[in-house]
């Protein structure tokens, strides 16, 4: 049956009143006639063919898909696939140097996607499995897509979804073009850096062509981009862990004197949760950390990549295609640093948070202290490789369909770093404030920060002027797999059979410390320690460099003596780097093998006679995984508590040996797919299936590391604190209901209502549970339980909707008939309840799951006519955890609005220009507590301006 665009209307305005509403236009002109009218084709490009593209992909998808996709490589608007997903109605990003980067789909955290190039598994530098979606240049990707359920024949891996980077194909594209594009970029919180002048670059080349020849079709697509732009940040940050207290200080200010007097004012140790302790008294529990910084960056990003296919079809029934993808980034930030070490000592509070004050129970919101002073300048470099690729043969028969694949990935990351300090000549007493913004004002008793005088002492000591030459990741991911499918079409209500199985091996090795430090200078050329540290305070001095550092708050911290970070380090150990260890195995690093079999059988469905055509599909996936982790340990020497004496571990050099553990299991993890045609513009979708996440491969670790109980009387006792990892660790699985009523009210008008619940279990996280393991201690071995990563027991729920619309309002009057309009909105919750596993657990509630963000939301608004298109985008998503360092820790919610122009001077010239950032967001972090804020990044707009070639 045909409806007319009136008899559209009239069906769904029920379901889509506010649409409705605005499209008053759109059936006049049919209602009288009773045949609908015959449309012009318009061929449409830029922004709405990109819309139309993913509107016409997501109402073909066998499953509950959103994406954006376009047919021309260089189309995707953003400057990362990152940037670009996050337009994707569910998807929330976390945000790495103001850009979007690890992804949470649905409320399950960036671990919990599984992430593929043209349908290849995908390797990551991270210390877990998510992937760092800024490695690949948007220029270079035609396409991203989110599929929101699955079916037998994906690769498993994913319970929040699998997100798909394409590539084009050469033969399919089936025209010749070649793409140049430069862009230059300003970035204003560089420029206002001394010496620097805020600008980068930012370009790519691409070709792309198919010939007929006398052996068949020949394709091949080739792309370059390469990045050259600053990064600005600026920070304000605690020490990871906070601590629960109750005392106040009887004198703050007394910090000089003898050590009875300072013991009496309560100022010459750090405050406690203890009932009674000396000097002090008595109050509301508050949270204090051991120490704050304000951090100012000189930051470069350099970026190659490089991505390329070649296609052959000898014939129409064979498809051979090669492809492969590359890409190197090089990030150097030049840390400057103001630190208050002992931010716990002295502490008499004057606003605590709780008591309707407006003020998140615990917080220390003003308080007096007294510290030392630390300048800390730090250069730290990042290197990260990534190199992917494979071969596919598709072979198509009368009915049989035949793909075989090879595929490999790999990615390595090492982070160099180089630091070193001066400490201030004496204890400063100060009052911290951050009643009137999340980056508080510090005022300074008799002590100028900004005189590099006061950061000379007379006496080194141990790490008041350390020279630190560390390499603290060097880390390799390597994935190989191969898959065979087989789909054989059929006649019938069954149009189609599939079997198939993959097979990878997944290999993570991590060298976690690779430390040569100088705790104090060691004499040379007849200086000592004091005349090096004297010698490097005078002739390694430099000026603050920016007079706008964090602008956006009101912090009255804007700068402090600052020295060459080269310039130390030289003076302090005569040299310009340290020689690292050439053996720097231990307990913190890893090497795990994963290895994953899984099989597969999938049929394809359609009753299309039927009065509500129906199609789908129903399968089955079996998976089976071998884990072997090697891990390292040393023997050590432990004595007990006798007589309330403090038990201890010594670690006996010389002693390192391996250990090995190795675990298996395996799932069957069932599928359905249905779609029904409600109308020839209604399309009702139900899945049901199991899924399942693995943990991140690094939780796998069986190195030990030793940790006393100061308390216990017998070695095991002793022992008990000591961490280690757990290759037994099973993955979260899922079993999942979805639903989406899908609205496609012409090629440029989708409305989308989808739901879906989730029963979830075997999550992972930091527990003391009873995982034995084995240690030599005083000689003998010993079986004794570690602290160990394990499974949540529970099972546990996540549900939510989300709703998507995109709409061209082609029937307004010129020139708004140029508009158009995208967006979505998710709404999620879980039950999940995450214990903080620090000390200030008792007195703060559970976190939720990692990345879970209860309201996520993206608009665009674009207007697209005469050569010229402007568009809009807003991203939004509130409050998310994101634990570290053991602890819990929370993302604030934030918005961003980026704004894009360009022209098309010629049918082969455009010129462009972008904002990014226009709210000049900040990232704000807090812990226990909305308001106890442990780190606040400033990075600024960025404004891009260029030119792209295509012909």
């Amino acid at each position: 049956m045909k409806y007319t665009h009136a008899a559209i209307r009239a069906r769904l305005c029920p379901a889509a009143i506010g649409l409705c509403i605005a499209l008053p236009a759109l059936g006049q002109g049919a209602a009288n006639t009773g045949d609908a009218p015959q449309l012009e084709e318009i061929v449409v490009t830029g922004v709405r063919e990109t819309q139309r593209s993913s509107i016409e992909m997501k109402r073909m998808a066998p499953v509950i898909v959103d994406g954006i996709v376009n047919d021309e490589i260089g189309a995707l608007p953003d400057n990362s696939v990152g940037d670009t997903l996050e337009r994707i109605t569910g998807v929330a990003a976390d945000r790495f140097k103001g850009n979007a980067n690890e992804l949470s789909v649905r409320g399950l955290g960036p671990a919990l996607s599984f992430s593929t190039f043209n349908g290849r598994e995908v390797s990551t530098a991270g210390p877990d499995r998510s992937v760092a979606f800024q490695q690949f240049p948007s220029e270079l990707v035609n396409g991203v897509l989110v599929y929101k359920s699955q079916q037998a024949d994906f690769a498993e891996g994913g319970i929040a979804g699998v997100i798909e980077l394409r590539s084009l194909k050469p033969i399919e594209f089936g025209k010749r073009r070649f793409q140049s594009e430069v862009r230059g970029v300003y970035l204003p919180k560089d420029d206002d850096i001394d010496g620097r002048d805020g600008l980068g670059d930012r370009a790519n080349i691409s070709y792309i062509d198919s010939f007929d020849t006398a052996i068949g079709q020949l394709g091949v697509s080739i792309g370059y981009q390469h990045q050259d732009q600053a990064a600005p940040e600026d920070y304000y940050i605690t020490n990871s862990s906070f601590i629960p207290c109750v005392t106040s200080a009887n004198s703050p200010t007394t910090i000089t004197g003898s050590a009875a007097e300072q013991t009496a004012a309560g100022t010459s140790f750090n405050c406690s949760n203890a009932a009674t302790a000396a000097g002090t008294s008595v109050g509301p529990r508050y949270f204090a950390t051991s120490s704050r910084s304000f951090q100012q960056k000189e930051t470069s990003e350099i970026r190659d990549g490089a991505i390329g296919t070649l296609q052959w079809k000898p014939t129409d029934a064979l498809d051979i295609t090669i492809d492969g993808q590359y890409s190197k980034r090089d990030s150097l930030e030049l840390r400057n640093m103001l630190a208050i070490t002992e931010a716990a000592r002295g502490i008499r509070p004057e606003i605590i948070g709780g008591d309707g004050n407006g003020y998140s129970p615990g917080s220390l919101i003003r308080y007096t202290g007294n510290s030392n002073l630390e300048v800390q300048m730090e250069r730290r470099l990042r290197e990260e490789e990534y190199k992917g690729g494979g071969a596919a043969v598709t072979w198509t028969g009368e009915r049989l369909t035949v793909v075989g694949d090879l595929s490999y990935s790999e990615s390595r990351r090492t982070e160099l770093q180089k630091a070193t300090n001066m400490r201030s000549l004496r204890r400063v007493l100060y009052t911290l404030d951050g009643s009137g913004d999340e980056v508080p004002t510090v005022v300074f008793d008799d002590f100028d920060i900004t005189d590099p005088d006061n950061f000379l002492i007379a006496t080194p000591a141990n790490n008041t002027n350390y020279a630190r030459y560390r390499k603290t990741t060097d880390r390799f991911d390597e994935i190989s797999a191969a898959r065979l499918d087989f789909k054989y079409a059929l006649d019938g209500f069954v149009q189609a059979v599939k079997v198939g199985g993959r097979y990878s091996e997944h290999e993570r090795t991590n060298d976690a410390n690779n430390n040569a430090d100088r705790p104090i200078p060691i004499a040379y050329d007849g200086r000592t320690p004091a005349q090096l540290t004297a010698d490097a305070n005078a002739n390694c001095r430099r000026p603050f460099p920016t007079s706008s550092y964090m602008d956006e708050s009101s912090t009255n911290v804007g700068g402090w003596a600052l020295f060459d970070n080269d310039c130390v380090f030289r003076t302090y150990t005569g040299a310009d780097s340290l020689p690292l260890q050439a053996d720097s195995r231990g307990p913190e690093d890893t090497n795990v093998t994963e290895k994953i079999t899984a099989f597969y059988v999938m049929s394809e469905f359609a009753a299309l006679d039927w009065s509500v055509p129906m199609t789908g599909n129903i399968g089955v996936r079996y998976v089976t995984t071998t884990v072997d982790a090697t891990g390292y340990r040393s023997e050590v020497a432990v004595t007990p508590s006798v007589g309330g004496a403090a038990a201890t571990i010594t670690v006996i050099p010389g002693t390192l040996s391996t250990i090995s553990d190795s675990a298996d299991y395996d799932y069957f993890l069932p599928s359905l797919n249905l779609s029904f045609d409600l109308s020839d513009v209604t399309k009702l979708r139900f899945a049901a299936y199991r899924a399942l996440s693995r943990v991140g491969i690094e939780e796998f670790n069986v190195g030990i590391t030793p940790v006393a109980d100061a308390n216990a009387t017998t070695v095991e006792g002793v022992l008990a604190n000591s961490t280690t990892g757990n290759p037994h660790l099973k993955p979260l699985t899922s079993w999942n209901l979805d639903a989406s009523l899908e609205l496609y009210l012409s090629q440029d008008t989708l409305v989308s209502f989808a739901t879906y619940y989730k029963w979830l279990k075997g999550a992972a996280f930091d527990a003391v549970q009873p995982l034995p393991t084995t240690i030599i201690a005083n000689g003998v071995p010993v079986t004794f339980n570690a602290i160990a990563p394990a499974n949540d027991p529970e099972r546990r729920r996540l549900y939510g909707f989300e709703l998507t619309g995109s709409h061209a309002f082609t029937w307004l009057p010129s020139p708004f008939d140029g508009f158009g309009v995208s967006g979505g909105y998710n709404y999620v919750d879980a039950d999940f309840e995450f214990p903080d596993p620090s000390a200030v657990g008792p007195y703060v509630s559970p976190a939720n799951l990692r990345g879970l963000s209860r309201h996520s939301a993206n608009g665009s608004v674009y207007w697209e006519k005469n050569r010229f298109s402007i568009r809009a985008s807003y991203v939004y998503r509130s409050d998310y955890s994101k634990p570290n360092s053991n602890t819990n820790r929370s993302v604030d919610g934030s918005g961003y609005l980026n704004m894009s122009a360009q022209y098309d001077v010629t049918d082969y010239l455009q010129l462009k220009v972008q904002a990014l950032n226009l709210t000049d967001t900040r990232d704000i972090m807090y812990k226990p507590g909305e308001d106890a804020i442990t780190e606040v990044s400033e990075s600024g707009p960025a404004y891009y301006f260029g030119a792209r070639l295509r012909f």
